[in-house]
């Protein structure tokens, strides 16, 4: 089965990424890639409109079936991919994201989109391996000495191994072996701890746009979500649930005592990555429900976030959050945009975040009785994560450093990302991922319906 929307969406921003390699001037590169990110956000919602209300029910030509969005889980991804590209091309500050670097940064988009044309084992192994490939050649390009490429690799490199062998091996009839391994390099991509060495530090000196581009491909949700619902061990789930889950809280409290602002993303970011993972392998339908919802806010919203850092770091240079040394005043705009995306990203009311954490802690009390309070506990250190870093960065000081305010063009791509995040909120039913059976007990009772709320 061919999805057509995100095959166009992935051709058109691959299309996007040829023309701004051949542009030398910054300027001009990054409001070409708005032009074709925006397209393929136009695009990405518009089909599937057209599809629906025009005489479009697929198409089938032998063995091929062409379909406009692909099922479950799936079907949002191209839109929820061309909102985060056009983001963060929209607001990627030109010092740091030169013509070569926002081509990449479309390159990986488009992987994103292409990973759910066709589902399949192969094509995603390939898929893996060609996204790490991409951000550790940009990260080699701009080697500073730090020898951030290399420890990309060191972790990247097994992670690419153990997601294509694994890959074969379940082809080849050892489903429980390759599962095992499939689910080793997600999490190793996922920054699961304890194989988060890599991820801080990446945050840390990497792009924002490169960072948040890598982040937000769901090839390693869909992987697991596939896996520990269908095919996994009840067993192997439930160690990932519970790593996941204490991955989490871990990095909930380490975020909260970081003074830098990449440090504290970093780890806010990892903590919801450990609610995804925690949730993917609960046995409950509903926790699998709020674990897909929450992995849509979190691309939404921590790229808001990601994405509204960048700007202020391009106006006011390394931030700290040892002590408050922003002006409110000068930037509310920015200031009201980092504070609504990253209480969005933890969950607060009224976001899409919220309603995705209500049902992942909902439907893991009865598996986890011991574990789903520390998870809200988690969800509240990472709410006192963002006020610190509201606070810190933009309160605190009657001095203005000169810094703007967010342009139009910022402004609107903002505006794009949270009245997805509000939204998605208020929809009246919860579309809850269908997992194929796989004739175990556990599969069964995995199964999703729509939900509610």
């Amino acid at each position: 089965m061919i999805a057509l929307v995100p095959l166009l969406v992935a051709g058109l921003l691959l299309a996007g990424s040829s023309t701004v390699t051949r542009i030398a001037d910054g300027r001009l590169a990054r409001r070409a890639a708005v032009s074709f990110a925006a397209a393929a956000t136009a695009l990405s919602i518009v089909l599937p409109l057209v599809c629906r209300y025009a005489p479009f029910a697929g198409a089938r030509t032998a063995d091929l079936v062409m379909v406009a969005l692909p099922d479950g889980a799936a079907r949002p991804v191209a839109t929820v991919t061309c909102v985060v590209g056009l983001l963060v091309v929209a607001m990627s500050p030109i010092a740091s994201h030169p013509p070569a670097t926002l081509a990449g940064i479309l390159r990986l988009l488009a992987i994103s989109s292409g990973s759910v044309v066709v589902r399949d084992g192969g094509v995603a192994a390939v898929l893996w391996a060609l996204s790490a490939w991409l951000v550790w050649a940009e990260l080699r390009r701009r080697d500073s000495g730090d020898g951030l490429d290399r420890l990309f690799a060191m972790y990247h490199v097994p992670s690419v191994l153990f997601f294509g062998v694994g890959t074969a091996l379940t082809a080849a009839g050892s489903p429980e072996t390759g599962t095992a391994l499939v689910v080793l390099g997600t999490v190793i991509r996922s920054a699961v701890i304890p194989v988060h060495g890599w991820y801080p530090r990446f945050v840390e000196r990497a792009p924002l746009g490169v960072v948040v581009a890598f982040g937000a491909a769901p090839l390693g949700v869909l992987t697991q979500l596939e896996l520990l619902s269908a095919r996994s061990p009840g067993a192997l789930a439930h160690e990932v649930a519970l790593i996941g889950g204490l991955t989490a809280v871990a990095a909930a409290v380490f975020g909260v005592v970081q003074n830098s602002a990449r440090r504290a993303l970093a780890f806010l970011a990892m903590s919801q990555s450990g609610l995804i993972a925690f949730g993917l392998g609960n046995g409950s339908p509903v926790a699998v429900s709020g674990a897909v919802l929450t992995w849509q806010a979190s691309a939404l919203a921590l790229s808001g976030t990601a994405m509204a850092l960048a700007a202020l770091e391009a106006r006011r240079g390394t931030l700290s959050l040892a002590a408050p040394g922003g002006n409110f005043a000068r930037t509310p705009r920015l200031a009201a945009a980092f504070l609504l995306c990253g209480l969005a990203a933890v969950g607060f009311p009224p976001s899409l975040g919220f309603a995705g954490g209500h049902l992942l802690v909902h439907g893991s009390a009865g598996e986890f009785p011991l574990l789903w309070p520390a998870l809200i506990g988690a969800v509240g250190v990472n709410g006192m994560t963002v006020m610190r870093s509201f606070f810190a960065l933009f309160t605190g000081s009657r001095v203005h450093r000169g810094e703007r305010d967010l342009r139009p063009l910022e402004a609107c791509a903002l505006m794009v990302v949270v009245t997805a995040l509000l939204l998605g909120a208020v929809l009246p039913v919860i579309p809850v991922p269908h997992v194929p059976a796989a004739g175990s007990e556990r599969s069964d009772r995995r199964t999703a319906q729509p939900v509610d709320p």
